[in-house]
């Protein structure tokens, strides 16, 4: 019997009043950053990683026929879902092409705070379309394509992923172009070994941030996928640390009514 190949899906955990999106790569899917929604859970936040349309499918070319726009509004969608299922403060964090949609939530949503792992926001070399081919024959090699239509799809596809990665770094300079507009606390992460993206971007992109709360973490032995990568379980209690540190509102809740159960006992 031929086995069949799980299909990666959308991960949605609720747990506490504190929710946490998690946004994953460029030609990934959910499972980019399973291993840190199931750490957070843990601690008790209700975590939610979407798919981004086009993606988690045994066709690559579902990804290319897509514009970056679309995965902008897959992300106001997906704060919008856990605003709906009642949850007022939300932080967003994302992989790479995630990191970026993750940052423009941080400028025009309504989120308490978040950042990015491994993300070009400042324009800096990539290996993304070679690294997109190198996707496309592992992909089709597991759907059972031939040698020859594997070799045709790879040459086919390489100038639509080179043409969509302009579209994504259109996206990144959006983000950019609006960091000094950023009031919440942000958390940046890069691997200092990142064959996909030049690791040292991220200095550029902190210095434009230079007013805001930031929360700078570099990785010098982790490849780009951080998030299952050698310095993952550092990430995880860094993020954590992180997300502890923000203004949720139960605690400013909890901070007024322990102000007024003080103040109505010094009138007694």
């Amino acid at each position: 019997m031929k086995r069949v190949k799980q299909l990666p899906k959308p991960l949605y955990a609720k747990h506490g009043k504190r929710a946490v999106l998690l946004l994953h790569a460029y030609s990934g899917s959910p499972n980019d950053v399973r291993m840190l929604a199931r750490f957070l859970e843990k601690a008790d936040y209700t975590v939610y990683a979407p798919l981004f349309k086009g993606h988690g499918t045994m066709e690559p070319y579902d990804i290319l026929q897509e514009k970056a726009e679309i995965w902008w509004a897959d992300t106001k969608k997906a704060i919008h879902f856990l605003q709906s299922e009642q949850f007022s403060d939300i932080a967003v964090l994302g992989l790479s092409m995630g990191g970026i949609f993750a940052v423009r939530a941080l400028e025009e949503e309504s989120v308490i705070g978040g950042g990015f792992f491994c993300s070009p926001l400042s324009p800096v070399k990539t290996n993304v379309p070679e690294n997109f081919e190198k996707y496309v024959r592992q992909v089709l090699k597991i759907a059972g394509k031939s040698e020859k239509e594997i070799n045709e799809k790879a040459v086919s596809y390489r100038s639509l992923a080179e043409h969509q990665l302009m579209d994504i770094q259109d996206q990144a300079a959006i983000a950019e172009s609006r960091l000094s507009d950023i009031q919440q606390p942000i958390f940046l992460a890069q691997a200092g070994k990142d064959e996909m993206i030049d690791p040292n971007g991220v200095f550029e992109t902190a210095r434009k941030l230079s007013r805001q709360r930031v929360t700078l973490q570099w990785y010098p032995e982790s490849g780009h996928v951080i998030t299952v990568g050698t310095a993952r379980r550092e990430l995880e209690k860094d993020v954590l640390e992180f997300l502890e540190k923000l203004p949720w509102n139960e605690e400013r809740n909890n901070k007024r009514e322990n102000s007024l159960f003080h103040g109505k006992q010094s009138q007694t």
